[in-house]
C-alpha cells in the first residue's frame, strides 16, 4: 500500500550519508545499504539492509565498501528479489541476479528489474528516482550489430516507458559500468520529493543520442540535484570523454581524463550559477568512483586527481569496462555545498 508523505521542497537535513571504507564499523546504526567491490564476494550474513557485491577489482589498497547511512530511523524490507531500507525521506534499494549469457534473456531480466523497482518505489511512497547504479559483466560483448550495453538500454527503456510514458523529466542520474565478475547488480536511491535532473551544456542529452548508439538511447540525466535545509548535493552520473554525443581522444588516457574533468566541472558550475548554490568547482567534490579500463593508466589518473581534488575527497579506483570500447575511463562524483 502506498504511504502518503509530504513532498517538502527541502528535507530538514540531507537524508543520506555516504562513506567509502576499508572495513565496516562494529556498530552501524540506521544503515541504508552497503556495496562491496572486489574480486571475492564478501557480504555479511546478518544485515537486514540492502547489501551487494560488485565484481570489480580494486586498483589500490584503500576503501572497497560503499556505505550509505541515515541520521533518521530506518525500516528495512524485502519484496521478491528486491531488498530495501527507507527513512522518512528516501528509499535505498537493490536488485541482484545472475546475468544471462544470451542477449534476449538478459534484456528481459533488465526490464523485469526496472519494472519491479518502479513498482516498489511507488508502492512504498518514494516515487522519484534520484540516483541509479547499474553493473553487469560483458558490457561490450556483441551479438550482430548490438552490444550488451545496447541490450541493457533497451530493457531499461521499455520498463521506464511503460511506467512513465514520456520519459525525459523522470530520468535520474545513473551509471552503467561493466564488471569483471559476478552478475547483475542494480541499486538506487528514490525520494518522496523529486530531485532536479540536470543536463550538461557540453554534451547532448543521452536520451537524445542518434541511432548509431543503439535501438534505444540511454535513459538517464547527467546529474541530479538534491536539496535539503543543511546542504545541497549534486549526484553526478558516470561521466566520460564525450562532447556532444561523440567520444574524444581515443587511446589517450591523459586527454580523456581532462575532457572528463571538464564535463564534471561544467555540471558543477552550471548548477551553481543557475541555482545560486555555493559549489566551488572541484573543491566541492566529496566522493568519486573512478572506473579504469586499463590498470596501467592508474598512476597517471591518480596523480592528476590527487593534485586536483580537496584532501577530504574520497576516491574508489576500480578496474572496469566502460560502455564504449574507445573510452578508457569514467568518473562519477558527488558535489556538496553546505547551506547557511
Amino acid at each position: 500500500m502506498k504511504t502518503n508523505r509530504p513532498h517538502a521542497q527541502h528535507a530538514p537535513s540531507h537524508p543520506v550519508r555516504l562513506a567509502y571504507l576499508q572495513q565496516l564499523p562494529q556498530a552501524t546504526q540506521a544503515l541504508l545499504g552497503e556495496i562491496h567491490f572486489g574480486t571475492s564476494p564478501a557480504l555479511p550474513d546478518s544485515t537486514l539492509a540492502p547489501a551487494a557485491w560488485v565484481g570489480m577489482p580494486l586498483l589500490d589498497g584503500a576503501a572497497h565498501i560503499e556505505l550509505w547511512t541515515s541520521e533518521q530511523p530506518v525500516v528495512a524490507g524485502r519484496i521478491g528479489p528486491l531488498t530495501f531500507a527507507r527513512n522518512r525521506d528516501v528509499l535505498f534499494g537493490c536488485f541482484a541476479a545472475d546475468s544471462p549469457a544470451d542477449f534476449a534473456t538478459f534484456e528481459a531480466r533488465i526490464q523485469e528489474a526496472y519494472a519491479r523497482l518502479l513498482t516498489l518505489i511507488d508502492s512504498e511512497g518514494y516515487p522519484h528516482l534520484l540516483r541509479v547504479w547499474n553493473y553487469f559483466p560483458g558490457i561490450g560483448e556483441r551479438e550482430g550489430s548490438v552490444d550488451r550495453y545496447m541490450a541493457f538500454c533497451r530493457g531499461r527503456y521499455q520498463a521506464l516507458e511503460a511506467h512513465y510514458g514520456k520519459l525525459n523529466r523522470w530520468l535520474p542520474a545513473a551509471s552503467a559500468v561493466g564488471t569483471r565478475h559476478g552478475g547483475i547488480v542494480i541499486y538506487f536511491i528514490a525520494g518522496c520529493a523529486p530531485g532536479q535532473h540536470r543536463e550538461n551544456p557540453r554534451q547532448m542529452s543521452a536520451y537524445c543520442y542518434p541511432p548509431q548508439y543503439g535501438p534505444k538511447s540511454p535513459s538517464f540525466a547527467r546529474a541530479t540535484l538534491v536539496r535539503s535545509a543543511d546542504r545541497d548535493c549534486l549526484y553526478i552520473s558516470g561521466t566520460a570523454s564525450i562532447t556532444g554525443h561523440a567520444s574524444r581522444h581515443p587511446d589517450d588516457p591523459a586527454a580523456q581524463l581532462e575532457e572528463t574533468l571538464a564535463n564534471i566541472r561544467a555540471l558543477v558550475d552550471s548548477a551553481a550559477m543557475e541555482e545560486g548554490i555555493r559549489f566551488d568547482g572541484f573543491a566541492s567534490l566529496t566522493h568519486l568512483k573512478v572506473y579504469i579500463r586499463r590498470p596501467q593508466d592508474l598512476p597517471l589518473i591518480r596523480a592528476r586527481l590527487d593534485a586536483l581534488l580537496p584532501k577530504h575527497a574520497q576516491c574508489l579506483y576500480l578496474e572496469a569496462e566502460v560502455c564504449r570500447p574507445e573510452l578508457l575511463l569514467e568518473i562519477e562524483a558527488v558535489a556538496t555545498s553546505a547551506r547557511d
